[in-house]
């Protein structure tokens, strides 16, 4: 996973124009669209397009897709991720400013209100419309786009309502070890007093915050470790029911491979009891049984491979 650019001034440094845009998807898997305005000098006019804009000086593309829904919308969604990062097609009408280079970030991102509770800020329209039947007079690409994503496991994702969402770390050394902690062993905490691995849940569902499953990460890495690392990769994104007994709610889990590129001393633990480095081949006990189970099938990963070595640079 590529990490979101800073700031639009960053990207304007370097020749860029950026855009932050989503891809909304109801429960039943269709996706918002909005009919642009047929205004002079816009670009792509009178076309179905997704919802968004332009980065504003030393804004973040994830912050700047958050303002455009509440601009356009008067709505925010409490689950969203970072979906590509890529150059845009020419659009109609004018593609950036100033002959620079157009650079979208798609964010993917569930519909969790009714179509009728949002407010159009801007547009002629707005409507839900499945991936394989898209409106005539779309803007150039989007149905590639859209049947792309719709073929993605973002989409599966976000095309779900979840109670919980969550984060947790393979973080691996220049060794190949993991690091792992020792859980806190206090009243309803799940796996209380094992080991296992650092991370915590997305702030939207804990308070008014929004943010994507990869900040909540770094946040936590901050919070737990006081650390954040440079190389950053989603390993995998599923359901996870370890909830504890009797609990129905649905949770969702994103997987980070990071390279650890501190020494252990230069860690400062901030949850949990104690820290450690393991090697793949002598993890300790007692240790939560899922974490086990997917190490080993992040050994078999390249990713595993490419950590070890941004951990050695």
């Amino acid at each position: 996973m590529h990490r979101p650019d800073p700031s639009a001034a960053a990207d304007a440094a370097r020749g860029r124009d950026d855009i932050a845009v989503g891809l909304i998807v109801a429960d039943d898997g269709r996706v918002l669209l909005q009919h642009r305005d047929d205004t002079p000098g816009i670009a792509a006019p009178n076309l179905w397009a997704l919802f968004g804009g332009h980065l504003e000086p030393h804004e973040r593309p994830s912050a700047a897709f958050l303002r455009e829904l509440r601009e356009e919308l008067g709505w925010q969604p409490r689950h969203f991720e970072h979906y590509a990062t890529r150059e845009a097609p020419p659009l109609p009408g004018i593609a950036s400013a100033d002959g620079k280079p157009l650079i979208s970030h798609l964010y993917a991102a569930h519909l969790d209100v009714a179509l009728a509770a949002l407010t159009l800020g801007e547009g002629q329209a707005m409507a839900l419309f499945r991936p394989d039947a898209l409106p005539a007079g779309s803007v150039p690409g989007l149905d590639l786009l859209i049947g792309e994503f719709a073929r993605s496991d973002a989409y599966k994702r976000v095309k779900r309502a979840w109670d919980l969402i969550s984060t947790t770390g393979l973080i691996v050394d220049a060794r190949g070890r993991f690091l792992l902690q020792v859980r806190d062993d206090k009243p309803g905490i799940v796996n209380p007093g094992v080991w296992g691995s650092f991370g915590g849940r997305v702030e939207p569902h804990e308070t008014d915050r929004r943010e994507t499953p990869e900040e909540g990460f770094l946040r936590e890495m901050r919070e737990e470790l006081s650390w954040e690392p440079r190389r950053v990769e989603l390993f995998a994104g599923a359901p996870y029911r370890s909830l504890g007994e009797g609990d129905q709610r649905h949770q969702l889990i994103y997987v980070f491979a990071a390279a650890l590129n501190v020494p252990e001393d230069a860690l400062i633990l901030g949850e949990g009891q104690a820290m450690g480095l393991f090697a793949p081949d002598a993890l300790p006990e007692p240790i939560v049984p899922a974490l086990r189970a997917l190490i080993e099938r992040f050994m078999q990963a390249p990713t595993y491979r490419d950590m070890v070595h941004a951990a050695d640079g």
